[in-house]
């Protein structure tokens, strides 16, 4: 595999460190805060999560670890790829990636706006570089398998094991990686989420 030269190089990490300077710092903070004056002005007692979130600014470690981050993961593609449209598109698929973690950390949300766009956008990429079967049957599969292990576990406990903006991430991932990657990504949160209920259960956190 050929890989770039150094101005290409150059070029993906001013580019990911670019958008996450203008475009990843602004909707980090305006995107949840737009949902939750929405959810406010729907129901009167969203309120006064409204008026906290809004006097959360974002840090300046976040806004320099948005900002570098950005810059590396086009970098570290470039590496890995060389300078191609697929790593044009999976750059800006990790940096969708990278404003949801943001996000999802700061205000436990994971938009729509987003994943949708990342889930058509990943289809769209596909259609338009070769056959898309694999990658809308990796779509809808990872989504509705999922939420039918969900569904079941629902009727017999009455609780939810999956969010819907965790179905919502496998169906990106279906759409940008194919079917054939949904098992690999359902064991990685699998073990992601027992370590993460590890820690928190050593340091007695709920």
């Amino acid at each position: 595999m050929t890989l770039p030269d150094i101005p290409h190089l150059f070029a993906y990490a001013l580019a990911g460190g670019g958008i996450g300077a203008f475009v990843l710092l602004p909707w980090s903070r305006s995107i949840p805060l737009d949902l939750h004056r929405a959810w406010a002005f729907d129901h009167q007692n969203y309120q006064p999560l409204l008026t906290q979130t809004a006097q959360l600014p974002l840090s300046k470690a976040t806004r320099i670890a948005i900002i570098i981050g950005a810059a590396l993961m086009c970098l570290g593609m470039a590496l890995a790829l060389g300078a191609s449209l697929d790593t044009a598109a999976l750059c800006m698929l990790l940096l969708g990636w990278l404003l949801l973690t943001v996000i999802n950390l700061r205000h436990e949300l994971l938009p729509d706006r987003i994943m949708l766009a990342l889930l058509w956008l990943g289809l769209l990429y596909r259609a338009l570089t070769g056959p898309a079967s694999d990658y809308v049957l990796g779509a809808a599969s990872g989504y509705l398998a999922p939420w039918l292990v969900t569904a079941i576990v629902r009727s017999k406990t009455g609780r939810d094991i999956v969010g819907y903006g965790d179905l919502k991430a496998f169906a990106v991932a279906g759409a940008w990686f194919g079917w054939a990657a949904l098992p690999t990504l359902y064991a990685t949160f699998l073990i992601t989420v027992l370590l993460m209920m590890g820690v928190f259960a050593l340091r007695g956190a709920h």
